[in-house]
Parts: structure tokens; C-alpha cells; sequence
């Protein structure tokens, strides 16, 4: 009966081993990815793209910050799918409305007027953004390699009592306090995007405090467990 319970939770920690070994690929691909994007980011001209307004967005995409022009077909075919769109639009009861949008061969201006909250972008914050977006991912990837500690140790162990289980338990409690802050911190920066000026605020995320105290509860029963079963070897 004893031997079977520690071969199911070996088994779970087989599975589970596994599991994280596909997230962490994937969490590996992602950052590789963003960290690509948040370079090429780092290229785009501060005034190539610029969406501003409340109720009224003007979007101005600068090609000539680029050096870049386009060609006269380019700008004949643009106006003629604009012709189509404000042609859309008056037949359509749309909850906006385009007062005006200019295509030359050095860009392309759109004033919309719209039911929307006040938004101010710069393409070229989108760079800040990514590389929260590249911490965020080097920071779960560093939480699913001490999960993945903890699974292993559950694979290879003969009793879920022994120390090296307890303190992977617990090391993967530690590694759950930056995400108290972090997670709170997402949010905001992701709003600030969208703001003139880049702002972050602080919080403590309780639901992840929760978590980290359950693990840490649960590493300190199994401490006492492992006290137990040593006072009852010792006994026989």
C-alpha cells in the first residue's frame, strides 16, 4: 500500500515534469521572440507613428521618417480605398466618424472622431512595453525551472517527506514573492502606453501572497511529516 502511493506521486511527478518541460520551451520561443521585437522596437523613429485624442483620434504615420515615399500608384489607390470607406460610412449608422484623411507621398493623416477614452500613443513607447513583456517571461520562466525542481524531486523520491522535496517546496515558495509586485505592476504598464507619459505603480497582489503562504505551510507540514516518520525509523 505504501510503495503504490509513493509510485503514484513518482508518476505525477513524471507527468508534471513533462508538462513544464513543454511550457518552458514554449516560454523560451515567446521570450526569444519579444526580446527580437523589443529590438526592432528599439529602430522604430520616435514621430513614424502617433495616435492621439479623447473623443477625437488623429492618427499621423510619418513614411518620411523612414526615408521612404509613396509612389504615385500608392497614393492614387489609397485615396480611391478612402473614397470607399467614407462611402461605407455614410451608408453606415457607425458609432464614428472621419473628418478628414489625407494620403500624400510622404503620409498618411486620419482625424476620427470617436466614443472613446482619452489614448495617447507613440509607437516608439511600444518598446517599453516589450521589454516588461521580456522581463515578465524571464521572470516565469525562472518560476517554472523551481517548479520544475519541485516535480523532479517527486519523481525520484521514496518518500514525500525527504528534505529534498521540502526544500524544493519552499524554494519555490521564495521564487512566488516577485510576483506579489509584478503581477500588480502589468497592469500599469500596459495603461501607460496609451498615456503621454510612462508611470508605474506598486501594489501587492494578495492572491499570490496566498499562494506563496500555502506552499510555505505546506513545506513546514511536510518538515513536521519528515520528523515523524524519522521518530518512527528510529523506533522500529
Amino acid at each position: 500500500m505504501k510503495q503504490d502511493a509513493i509510485s503514484k506521486i513518482n508518476k505525477v511527478g513524471e507527468v508534471a515534469s513533462i508538462i513544464t518541460v513543454i511550457a518552458k520551451i514554449l516560454i523560451i520561443i515567446a521570450l526569444i521572440v519579444v526580446f527580437a521585437l523589443t529590438v526592432a522596437a528599439g529602430f522604430i523613429p520616435k514621430d513614424f507613428l502617433t495616435v492621439s485624442g479623447d473623443s477625437r483620434i488623429q492618427v499621423d504615420i510619418n513614411f518620411a521618417s523612414f526615408g521612404k515615399k509613396l509612389t504615385d500608384e500608392e497614393v492614387i489607390q489609397g485615396r480611391q480605398e478612402v473614397e470607399k470607406i467614407l462611402e461605407e460610412e455614410a451608408a453606415d449608422d457607425a458609432d464614428y466618424r472621419i473628418n478628414a484623411i489625407d494620403i500624400n507621398h510622404d503620409s498618411i493623416y486620419v482625424d476620427v472622431t470617436t466614443a472613446t477614452d482619452s489614448i495617447d500613443v507613440n509607437l516608439h513607447n511600444l518598446v517599453w512595453v516589450l521589454l516588461f513583456c521580456t522581463f515578465y517571461l524571464a521572470m516565469t520562466l525562472v518560476t517554472l525551472f523551481f517548479i520544475g525542481f519541485l516535480f523532479k524531486a517527486f519523481q525520484n523520491c521514496e518518500s514525500p517527506f525527504e528534505q529534498n522535496v521540502i526544500k524544493k517546496m519552499r524554494n519555490l515558495a521564495f521564487s512566488l514573492i516577485p510576483w506579489t509586485v509584478l503581477s500588480s505592476v502589468s497592469g500599469t504598464v500596459i495603461r501607460s502606453f496609451f498615456s503621454k507619459s510612462f508611470q508605474i505603480s506598486f501594489g501587492i497582489d494578495l492572491k499570490i501572497v496566498m499562494v506563496v503562504l500555502i506552499i510555505l505551510a505546506l513545506a513546514y507540514i511536510f518538515q513536521y511529516g519528515a520528523v515523524l516518520q524519522q521518530e518512527s525509523d528510529e523506533t522500529l
